[in-house]
């Protein structure tokens, strides 16, 4: 290999580390943070079938589980659980809008009000 070869290749190897570096300090947790987390408080739509709904231990609050995503759609009390307890059963297809949170590490989806839940016909 000639000297002018050898330089070339030192320059490619060195660009290549530093992208590599930079790529990894700066974009590593971007790329391959594809969590609902990464979208906390922005609002978003599920529709799906009512596998599971189960009143909290302490608050009245209520848990649904959906057919269709794996995270776990929290109506908190104040926000209408008893009025969504009353409307929706096991069984039922619903259009739920909420948003993202997170509650002792687990992601969920947090309803606002009550008629953010409702019965797909």
């Amino acid at each position: 290999m000639q000297k002018e070869e050898k330089i070339v290749v030192v320059l490619l190897l060195m660009a290549l580390g530093s992208l590599a570096v930079a790529f990894w300090a700066f974009g590593l947790e971007e790329v391959t943070d594809n969590s609902a987390a990464a979208k906390k408080d922005a609002s978003l739509y599920v529709e799906g079938l009512v596998l599971e709904m189960k009143p909290t231990n302490t608050g009245g609050n209520l848990l649904l589980r959906l057919d269709s995503t794996p995270l776990s759609v929290f109506v908190p009390a104040g926000s209408g659980a008893g009025e969504v307890q009353k409307n929706v059963r096991v069984g039922d297809r619903v259009r739920i809008r909420g948003t993202v949170s997170v509650f002792q590490g687990t992601e969920e989806i947090k309803v606002e009000r009550a008629n953010d839940v409702g019965l797909v016909k």
